[in-house]
């Protein structure tokens, strides 16, 4: 998953990603030339300035400790999230597994919106607690905002509709009722866009009012949520289609191999070019598979160095990290693909070679049992 790594927080990996940086920056500016000169007036542009980034820093905080709560959840019941990456109003989590059942995700849906209660709760006691003490405007404004901005994440979320942790609660009720996870996915996902919808409309209105900021602010949330509601669905289906599927289910079983003594030319001419597939099994002189060889390794080869150099300086070593078993889960397969950024796999039992595997293996097949399956 791209992203800044920040390191580790109760064994979970965290990572930031790239347009958090510009959400940081719009988000404290706004911060800086509107909420904060209406509540501590009197102050000068760098310290609305730096009230702002500093507000904007400790809601990233609060977003880390409410994925963190999910997360955190979802590694003690057993579903393995090793690795969050952080938006500015959210985080997405790399799950080893789905929730096998309704009651396992009501649990993880809950942690982050008590975490936010929780979090406000605790900023407003300190809130009290230093007005009595000390007179600290602007310390106390920027408190103040962390106990308003975690209630509005906490309602904000609680709305039932994906990807919000109000939509993750209304898919597990829903499907604790129905027994149907892919009929509450297109429920919670289809309320989901809807007010992905109204808060786009609703931003375009502002923007015409004059109300720049909070227009902009709707019309950007509004398109993530939509565009987020849309792919959590479409991951669901995937999942729901694959996941009893085996590698050797799909798996392409008459493989065709090249000898790596031979030279990159021969491969491009007599397979690349011949049979169109992107990479190919390679075999040694004694038909042992000992690598394998991708269109992309050998573009990375000078054209006029095709006829001197042989497959075996050029292929990929097989090693356990590029191989997958006829055992596998075709989901599982399906998702290092993703993370390795590869198309196939050979597929070795017993340290021999017994087929290839492709995404479009598996895609082909997700789409067959969708179709056949409704």
């Amino acid at each position: 998953m791209p992203g800044i790594r920040l390191g580790k927080i109760l064994g979970i990996r965290v990572s930031v990603d790239y347009t958090w940086f510009i959400v940081f920056a719009l988000f404290a500016w706004s911060l800086s030339a509107g909420y904060f000169p209406q509540h501590v007036p009197g102050l000068t542009r760098p310290e609305y300035l730096l009230m702002g980034a500093v507000a904007a820093l400790l809601l990233f905080i609060c977003v880390l400790i409410h994925e963190l709560s999910h997360s955190y959840v979802s590694n003690l019941l057993g579903l393995g999230i090793d690795e969050i990456t952080l938006f500015i109003f959210g985080g997405v989590a790399r799950l080893s597994r789905e929730p096998d059942d309704a009651k396992t995700e009501l649990k993880i849906a809950v942690a982050g919106p008590v975490a936010s209660l929780v979090l406000a709760g605790l900023f407003f006691l300190l809130r009290e607690v230093m007005d009595r003490v000390t007179d600290a405007p602007v310390i106390s404004e920027v408190i103040g905002f962390l106990v308003f901005i975690n209630l509005a994440l906490l309602i904000f979320n609680m709305i039932p509709g994906f990807p919000l942790d109000g939509g993750r609660v209304l898919r597990a009720l829903w499907w604790m009722k129905t027994g149907d996870l892919k009929r509450s996915t297109r429920v919670a996902s289809r309320i989901g866009k809807g007010f992905a919808a109204f808060l786009i409309v609703m931003g375009f209105f502002q923007l015409a009012s004059g109300y720049f900021i909070q227009g902009l602010w709707g019309i950007l949330i509004g398109a993530f949520l939509r565009s987020a509601a849309e792919s959590t669905y479409k991951q669901t289906l995937i999942k729901t289609a694959l996941q009893s599927v085996k590698v050797s289910d799909v798996m392409t079983r008459n493989v065709l191999t090249i000898e790596e003594n031979m030279p990159l030319r021969h491969a491009v001419e007599n397979f690349f070019f011949t049979h169109h597939f992107v990479g190919f099994p390679v075999t040694s002189v004694m038909g042992r598979v000992v690598g394998f060889l991708a269109l992309g390794d050998v573009r990375a080869i000078p054209r006029e160095k095709w006829d001197s150099t042989p497959i075996k300086d050029v292929m990929r070593k097989l090693s356990a990290e590029n191989t997958v078993s006829p055992q596998d889960s075709a989901l599982t397969v399906l998702t290092r693909m993703a993370n390795d950024n590869v198309g196939r796999y050979p597929v070795m039992e017993n340290n021999e070679l017994v087929g290839i595997i492709s995404r479009r293996d598996i895609m082909k097949t997700m789409e067959f049992k969708s179709e056949l399956e409704g």
